[in-house]
């Protein structure tokens, strides 16, 4: 958002006046100055998402555990989720819980042997 107002750079009154002019200023109602002080403010509203992602390795450099929790873009609604996932080998679990944060309702719940997890996100089998 930008708003902008013009006051006369000598004593301050608001100018009501555009700022390009074609055939020049008009002399200031109060004291009869010529000069401008243009004053614009720019405003924008940011919003910050995160998200943690962890692996767990043995001294082999293989992946013990995974995980992730924080934001999350729900690619077929287009909306900001909490979303939690636990991958963990050695215990053949997996976990996962979506959540909407405007709700708090839990919109997706997972949890099972991670030997028992397939036909999911890249392992789907595809359509032909």
């Amino acid at each position: 958002m930008t708003t902008q107002s013009v006051h006369c750079a000598k004593c301050g009154t608001p100018i009501d006046e555009a700022l390009d002019l074609p055939d020049g200023r008009r002399p200031c109602p109060s004291c009869g100055a010529t000069t401008r002080a243009v004053h614009v403010e720019v405003s924008d509203t940011v919003t910050l998402r995160e998200s943690l992602r962890f692996k767990h390795k043995d001294s082999g450099g293989k992946a013990l555990a995974e995980g992730l929790s924080g934001d999350d873009l729900h690619r077929d609604s287009g909306k900001w989720m909490k979303k939690e996932r636990v991958i963990d080998r050695e215990k053949d679990l997996y976990r996962e819980v979506v959540t909407d944060p405007e709700t708090g309702k839990i919109t997706h719940r997972c949890e099972e042997p991670l030997s028992k997890h397939h036909g999911h996100g890249s392992a789907k089998k595809k359509r032909r």
